[in-house]
């Protein structure tokens, strides 16, 4: 325990230590130049539970609220195999019920990349209704198809902070399930979402290549780049559409988003930079609309052209050597 207290004290010092160092240096801001910095960057996220209070779904649930605040408290470095934990008994009915309606939804209205994947983790036996599955084995499989890795976080983390992750192929994930009261709904992407949304589609090379490009140029990004890329990142692989399908983790994690977009009930655009730029979006509730490219493929394209407008690929003075 001292040893563990110890090692969290020297995380914070050096985290301390880099920031005031290196956070501005005339124009330069700081970012991590290697995989293993990103144990140094703030990776503190948004507490839903004190932001909404009663109505946040098991509250009143004081078993469920100290599991979850446990859950969110687990602080793993990018570099370590990821620790399984110990989900609630009655959270495996919350994901059998939940795995079922999505996994229907999704063979219908995901994009084909995704339902391939989707299909190809239940073939290996890693995604079934019957177990939440663990990090430790998803990371397996995707190190093997693409070498991204899901590291742990508490909830959502600042754009910044999650960008530079997904430089290093890393994928800030949540691990604690939503409430059994409220399975069909979460007001914070949860494991549901990450496992269900996110996962097949970073086993997509294409995909990968994508959402690693987007975290790329946010290495040593302005703040105003920043928030153009955080939207960038949200309207493709969180709320992207492409052709008549779903592509976007944001909506396939949601059973009534999904129904909104499969009776056209809302409004779907072309994919437009300028237009994406100036939209808003909002983190607990459903979007005011969604853009929508031909194929990944055409969205790759449109993206790369994006975020080269943005942010151009330029020298830096530290370059990543974990790609």
């Amino acid at each position: 325990m001292l040893a563990y207290c110890a090692l969290n004290q020297l995380k914070s010092s050096l985290r301390a230590l880099y920031t005031r160092k290196f956070s501005f240096i005339g124009q330069e801001i700081w970012y991590p130049s290697s995989r293993s910095e990103l144990d140094l960057i703030d990776k503190s996220y948004e507490d839903c539970v004190s932001r909404l209070g009663a109505s946040y779904p098991g509250y009143d649930d004081s078993s469920y609220m100290k599991w979850l605040k446990n859950t969110r408290n687990i602080d793993q470095s990018v570099d370590a195999d990821v620790t399984d934990i110990v989900y609630p008994s009655d959270t495996y009915q919350t994901w059998k019920i939940l795995y079922a309606r999505l996994r229907e939804l999704h063979l219908e209205c995901a994009c084909e990349e995704h339902k391939e994947n989707l299909r190809e983790l239940e073939q290996l036996g890693i995604y079934s209704p019957e177990k939440i599955p663990q990090f430790s084995l998803v990371n397996k499989y995707l190190n093997y198809k693409t070498g991204f890795k899901l590291v742990p976080c508490g909830g959502m983390i600042n754009p910044r902070s999650f960008l530079y992750g997904l430089a290093y192929k890393i994928f800030y994930s949540s691990r604690y399930i939503r409430h059994q009261s409220a399975v069909f709904y979460s007001p914070e992407p949860d494991v549901a979402h990450e496992l269900m949304g996110h996962v097949p589609l970073f086993a997509n090379n294409d995909f990968a290549e994508l959402s690693q490009s987007i975290g790329l140029r946010s290495l040593g990004a302005t703040e105003e780049e920043i928030e153009k890329l955080a939207k960038i990142y949200f309207y493709s692989v969180e709320f992207g559409i492409v052709g008549n399908q779903i592509l976007g983790a944001g909506i396939l994690g949601s059973c009534d988003e999904i129904a909104l977009i499969k009776n056209k009930k809302v409004e779907i655009k072309e994919w437009d930079l300028e237009k994406v730029l100036k939209s808003e979006f909002t983190l607990s509730d459903y979007q005011p609309g969604y853009y929508s490219a031909e194929s990944l493929l055409e969205m790759k394209r449109l993206i790369k052209e994006g975020i080269d407008f943005i942010r151009p690929m330029q020298p830096l003075k530290r370059i990543p050597v974990y790609l």
